[in-house]
């Protein structure tokens, strides 16, 4: 009978998660922004998470807008980068731990016009503060490497008016209009 429950006590401690800690959760991604209906574009990029049933994320993704040659001499390169800081609610037990998240940060758009003899002609930028929130699961199979699911919805915080296109620092400082999409990425996370 002793073998029997020592066995039973043995599974038992196997199975029991393990405690809740505050953790750092790094993690490179990958996945499609749904800038509209027709248009899906590839993105990538990482983010890193600090702490237990509440904690912080920063997390910095790129996506390529347009990567086109024109007429065969120009090529024509944009792409939105967003960098954001967010609150994240997180169960931090078990190998199943569902998170939701929120925060604020910057949207970036940028483009560069570029002649291959001439190099890059004009380059645009603008930034806009921006505010994002979703929710995923991470799936732990160890204790130091899982997996991580992400939907987020992302939305600049202004609306372009006709003042933003006659009052703006110059050519690097362009305004953006208001932009929204979806984003389903995911990637590995190491836990530290």
């Amino acid at each position: 009978m002793r073998p029997v429950l020592t066995l039973a006590v043995c599974a038992l401690a196997l199975l029991t998660p393990r405690a809740a800690a505050a953790d750092v959760l790094l993690t490179p991604f990958a996945g499609v922004s749904f800038l509209t209906d027709a248009d899906k574009k590839l993105v990538y990029g990482a983010g890193i998470a600090l702490g237990g049933l509440i904690g912080l994320e920063a997390e910095v993704a790129r996506t390529t807008l347009s990567d086109q040659n024109l007429a065969g001499v120009v090529d024509l390169e944009t792409s939105l980068t967003t960098g954001m800081v967010n609150l994240m609610v997180r169960v931090p037990a078990g190998p199943v731990q569902p998170y939701v998240t929120g925060g604020l940060g910057v949207m970036r758009v940028s483009g560069d016009l570029t002649v291959p003899v001439l190099g890059s002609l004009v380059s645009l930028s603008g930034s806009e503060f921006a505010m994002n929130a979703g929710g995923g699961l991470y799936l732990f199979p160890s204790d130091w490497i899982g997996f991580r699911g992400d939907v987020r919805y992302f939305r600049t915080l202004t609306d372009l008016t006709i003042g933003d296109l006659t009052d703006f620092g110059g050519i690097d400082d362009l305004p953006l209009p208001s932009l929204d999409f979806w984003r389903v990425t995911a990637g590995v996370t190491l836990r530290f």
